[in-house]
């Protein structure tokens, strides 16, 4: 990590720990979004390429835009969106970085519960084989930072998302209601809590 100051409560920052790809042994990088200038001035295309993507579209985005794109100006605000989060000390939004091509996937602590916040995340479907190791690494850095626990929720049918969580420490805990929708809920696991993992 380089030099960082620690909020009141938080996540300390600014954060940029290398990560390797499981499959191909790649590097990539897990980086604080506090300050979106540091991903250069592509990084709103970047965002709005991958989440277009039809995987994390149809998931993620189809039902709240009404079927219509993903635009560059969801790109730039979801980066606008993720450095309030750090300023505010409220949630802390994390990119998924490749040398090449740039900001690949985000992960995200939608909470300053520390008592039990939830996790999100996308990734490109052309990085596969990162989000294992950077959802590891979340939780040592919420454990580091206080937090107690960590949970989050998928469609019952993400068969892909629910194998990053239970390979990263997470256990199956029966459903969670969310807007009249059942999701699969998962926990870390105990002896898996945030900052115990290797």
């Amino acid at each position: 990590m380089s030099s960082m100051t620690l909020p009141a409560s938080g996540i300390p920052h600014p954060v940029r720990i290398a990560l390797a790809n499981a499959r191909t042994s790649e590097l990539y990088a897990l980086e604080s979004v506090d300050d979106a200038a540091r991903f250069g001035p592509q990084a709103a295309a970047q965002v709005a390429a991958v989440c277009g993507e039809p995987l994390i579209y149809d998931r993620l985005f189809a039902g709240r835009f009404g079927g219509r794109p993903y635009q560059l100006a969801d790109g730039a605000g979801f980066l606008a969106w993720a450095e309030s989060g750090w300023r505010a000390n409220t949630y802390f939004v994390f990119a998924l970085t490749h040398a090449e091509a740039g900001i690949v996937g985000a992960i995200d602590i939608k909470s300053c519960d520390v008592s039990g916040a939830e996790i999100g995340y996308w990734l490109s479907a052309n990085h596969s084989g990162i989000m294992t190791n950077a959802v590891r690494c979340i939780a040592d850095l919420a454990g580091s930072a206080g937090y107690r626990g960590l949970y989050a929720v998928t469609d019952p049918d993400n068969a892909r998302s629910q194998a990053v969580l239970t390979r990263a420490g997470f256990v199956a805990d029966g459903t969670h209601e969310r807007s009249g929708e059942a999701y699969r809920l998962f926990r870390l696991a105990p002896g898996e809590s945030p900052g115990s993992s290797a």
